[in-house]
């Protein structure tokens, strides 16, 4: 009777150890081994894409560390940027993934929608809030390519204010 104690004892305070070495040893491998996060975001929907196409007529950019704002008020500029939201969900935000932008869609003076503008190493999609619904789209390269010139258009005008 002795003897099985011992053993009951004995197994569970090994099991008890390789569980915790398993749980040290997925905390110390590489992300990219361990299981992927489950998606937080949807992309957003379709329906609400066309209706900034067909209805939107302001875009308000609010940058937080640039020196400059901006809006769109033309049909044509308005469709552009629309085509700067890709068509592919950014499932997540990845760790170190900071906003530079806030973008606010307009229908006749009403805020409609809003986006978070992510643009970074590593970081290039739009977070939209549609009320307490929250999707996550990626970043067209043209997208990209219209982030980078307001970019450098900002830095260029820091310099030769001597900032």
């Amino acid at each position: 009777m002795k003897i099985l104690v011992v053993l009951v004892i004995c197994f569970s305070v090994f099991s008890c150890k390789s569980d915790s070495n398993t749980a040290s040893q997925k905390q110390a491998e590489p992300l990219s081994t361990q299981k992927a996060q489950a998606p937080e975001f949807e992309r957003i929907p379709d329906e609400t894409i066309m209706r900034l196409w067909n209805e939107c007529t302001l875009i308000d950019y609010i940058f937080h560390d640039l020196p400059f704002s901006m809006n769109q008020g033309e049909q044509a500029s308005i469709r552009t940027n629309l085509t700067y939201i890709d068509g592919n969900v950014q499932a997540n935000i990845p760790a170190g993934c900071k906003p530079m932008a806030r973008q606010f869609y307009q229908i006749e003076g009403e805020i409609v929608y809003e986006a978070d503008v992510y643009y970074s190493d590593n970081c290039k999609f739009y977070v939209f809030y549609d009320g307490d619904k929250k999707y996550a789209n990626k970043m067209s390269n043209d997208g990209m390519q219209f982030f980078n010139t307001m970019i450098s258009k900002a830095l260029d005008a820091r310099k030769q204010m001597g900032q």
